[in-house]
């Protein structure tokens, strides 16, 4: 450890583990949450579709 190429090696290496412990995780939850906002506002602006496609009932 006494060659600071080594070190630096290793420091970037520990930074790298760090990033996909933390990043890869997060990113994966924020794209699922995002999809399941996408398809909730998809299906209730189908239902809204629906629901003015019918005519008043008095």
């Amino acid at each position: 450890m006494s060659d600071s190429g080594t070190l630096f090696f290793v420091l970037m290496a520990g930074l790298a583990g760090t990033m996909t412990l933390v990043y890869f995780p997060l990113r994966f939850f924020l794209t699922l949450t995002a999809r399941s906002r996408r398809l909730k506002l998809l299906q209730r602006i189908r239902r809204l579709r629906d629901e003015l496609g019918q005519p008043l009932e008095s």
